[in-house]
């Protein structure tokens, strides 16, 4: 952690600031999480609380450790009308990349105080509409490491799959019971039936 932002986190009362960027196609959205105005500037970008097209950050969920078997999420809450919603849930926006960084900002001067600190990168995974007075949508934003604990039951030995991942290649055309188990490296197991 940058020595500057430590000493302000350990301050009697810092003024916290949650930066969170999302890199979509043609397009990258920068918010920031204080209040319902003003903005931050933080290198060559500016943070701020709304964004004229895609809306308003409402909400960072908690970003905690995955423990057994878990990995990291985020849920991100989007303040947006019907015309930002249907930019955010287009299927081309699952996958765009998400980081949240944590930093301090000087009261006096608006800037923020040393580098700030990278909480979470991850990618937007699926979205939820919000139900509240407002039109907000919630999404779950996910880490490479919950990809990676994703059930991967529906890549079978099939001729499908392997066009779809190979297409016009035949070599599983016609292939019969690949429905069996082949144990890898182990001795089957005696059958009660031969």
């Amino acid at each position: 952690m940058d020595a500057s932002l430590l000493t302000a986190l350990q301050g009697a009362a810092p003024t916290l600031v949650h930066l969170v960027t999302v890199t979509l196609s043609g397009a990258t959205v920068r918010w920031m999480d204080t209040g319902g105005s003003g903005f931050v500037v933080w290198g060559a970008n500016t943070y701020s609380a709304e964004d004229a097209t895609y809306g308003a950050l409402g909400a960072i969920g908690a970003i905690e450790d995955g423990s057994d078997g878990q990995a990291t999420v985020c849920e991100l809450t989007i303040l947006c009308d019907s015309t930002a919603m249907a930019l955010w849930i287009a299927p081309e926006r699952q996958g765009s990349l998400v980081t949240v960084h944590l930093g301090a900002v000087n009261p006096s001067t608006g800037l923020l105080i040393g580098e700030p600190e990278l909480l979470f990168r991850g990618e937007l995974d699926q979205p939820r509409i919000g139900v509240g007075q407002g039109q907000s949508l919630v999404f779950d934003c996910i880490t490479e490491e919950a990809r990676m604990l994703e059930p991967n039951e529906e890549q079978r030995l099939t001729d499908s799959f392997h066009q779809s991942v190979w297409p016009g290649d035949l070599g599983c055309e016609h292939i019969t019971d690949v429905e069996k188990k082949i144990y890898w490296r182990a001795n089957d197991p005696n059958n009660a039936i031969s």
